[in-house]
């Protein structure tokens, strides 16, 4: 019998990608249906009737998203198309504006804000991690850089396992002069997490807040650092590694400000300055 031959896929349409990952299409069909082009599913994925492929061709019919039925060669002949029978053309969107953001909020909201400034962070599955991290912990959303810095790709969106679909994410030209702006401006805390800091359980907190997160192999800048109110650190064992990785720092120090703000209901400027 001679070779199955798969005929070439059609190219992805300029500003669209391939995102693969249960999790991921599933949560951009939920938050992000907009985004959405095609899903394409395999036929045995269609055959076997789990309740993950219901799910999807339910969100994919009710927001009018196209769906086709492929071969698993074929899918996975795609860029990105995985091994889960599942994946979901999207169009490539451009991050938010964060003034307008903060413009459409009343102040008791603005007060209570919890962001996430990640600097120069590269990794993609780092950045999916922190995202993953911050939507689970109550983070309102992300400040990334725009230069150096990992975009919000297939990558991120299935190391997120799709959480980042779920929180505002920001792009600044210059982070430095949005962070100064956040601070003269909405009087935003800024907080950094850094080796050299107090102790995160001990450290003073207040919002509306902002916690940077550098890269694992510089940390924050020290331009960017010169704006910090006060530098966190992660009190670790003598026994342990040099430092933890930044999704992990993100994740730790999210958790300890969530624990806090449930204990103490930190609004406005109460606690730090």
């Amino acid at each position: 019998m001679g070779a199955r031959v798969i005929k070439p896929q059609p190219p992805t349409a300029v500003g669209s990608s391939w995102l693969s990952g249960l999790h991921a299409v599933l949560e951009t069909l939920r938050s992000r249906s907009g985004e959405a082009r095609e899903l394409w599913l395999s036929e045995d994925r269609r055959r076997a009737r789990s309740p993950e492929t219901g799910e999807m061709l339910r969100l994919a019919r009710k927001t009018g998203v196209t769906v086709r039925f492929k071969t698993r060669q074929e899918i996975e002949r795609l860029p990105g198309g995985g091994r889960q029978g599942a994946v979901l053309l999207v169009a490539r969107t451009p991050s938010g504006d964060l003034e307008p953001f903060l413009g459409s909020l009343d102040e008791e909201r603005r007060r209570a804000l919890l962001l996430v400034a990640l600097d120069q962070i590269e990794d993609p599955h780092n950045l999916g991690a922190v995202a993953r991290a911050a939507a689970n912990l109550g983070a309102d959303g992300l400040l990334l850089c725009s230069h150096r810095a990992s975009p919000v790709g297939p990558g991120a969106v299935r190391a997120s396992a799709g959480a980042i679909q779920k929180i505002p994410v920001f792009t600044a030209a210059n982070l430095a002069s949005s962070i100064r702006r956040l601070k003269e401006k909405h009087g935003f805390w800024i907080l950094g997490a850094d080796q050299g800091g107090a102790p995160l359980w001990s450290a003073p907190i207040s919002r509306p807040l902002l916690l940077v997160i550098g890269s694992e192999e510089s940390g924050i800048r020290p331009l960017v650092k010169s704006l910090c109110d006060g530098l966190l650190s992660i009190p670790q064992a003598e026994g342990g590694v040099e430092s933890l990785n930044a999704s992990c720092a993100a994740a730790i120090v999210l958790y300890e400000l969530a624990r806090r703000q449930s204990l103490e209901g930190v609004h406005g400027k109460e606690g730090g300055r």
